[in-house]
């Protein structure tokens, strides 16, 4: 093999190793793989080009825990917009590689958009900075400006709009003794009924409680 040969060969190698090697502890790195399960609206399970699964925790954002407000539709878009897509992870110079849970710290590029930046701008996460600033904190906080203005948003808290009484008369499922709610089909989402926060018994055919805290809609 000639010399020059030889040097491009190994220059290949090299890169083909370096795309899938564990990411570099200074936190700058580039991985790609597919989004394989949502855990919450700022953390993913990622299944890598190699092989290799990780949980990804997105950088420089925060969205309401489980059971909390808003936290069902952060983890609604977070799902719509990544689950089973291809994902570019990108770490931060400016941060750990690894959080203390051992998660993978990175921004995730989902279809060439930065999905925390879109969680921000949604209104459903708050811009979040651990120990040092990341380095696209000011496009997040231009996102956060964004996201004060949606009509429903982590800033404002949870919705004042209550369940309203269940009307006297009509095809009520017995799952919602508090409104009235007609049982699937169609099945329903939150978004398709004009309550929050009402009581749910027994079957919830229309899984309006995920957390299965006996209230759906929160």
């Amino acid at each position: 093999m000639r010399p020059l040969a030889a040097l491009v060969l190994v220059a290949l190698s090299a890169a083909a190793v370096a795309a899938t090697a564990e990411p570099a502890a200074t936190g700058a790195f580039t991985l790609r793989g597919t989004v394989s399960y949502v855990v919450d609206g700022d953390t993913l399970a990622v299944r890598l080009a190699n092989g290799r699964r990780e949980r990804v925790r997105l950088i420089g954002i925060d969205t309401p825990e489980r059971g909390d407000c808003l936290s069902a539709r952060a983890t609604g878009q977070a799902q719509r917009l990544a689950y089973g897509r291809r994902v570019v992870l990108r770490g931060d110079a400016s941060q750990d590689t690894r959080d203390r849970y051992g998660r993978l710290l990175a921004y995730a590029w989902v279809g060439g958009r930065d999905l925390g930046y879109q969680q921000v701008a949604s209104g459903l996460a708050r811009v979040y900075v651990y120990h040092r600033p990341f380095q696209r904190l000011s496009v997040y906080r231009r996102a956060e400006q964004l996201g004060r203005g949606r009509a429903e948003n982590v800033w404002r808290g949870c919705p004042t709009t209550v369940a309203r009484p269940r009307a006297s008369t009509g095809n009520c499922d017995p799952s919602y003794p508090t409104v009235c709610i007609p049982p699937p089909p169609p099945d329903l989402d939150c978004a398709d009924v004009p309550y929050t926060a009402f009581a749910v018994r027994g079957a919830d055919p229309h899984r309006f409680d995920g957390d299965g805290d006996g209230v759906g809609c929160e």
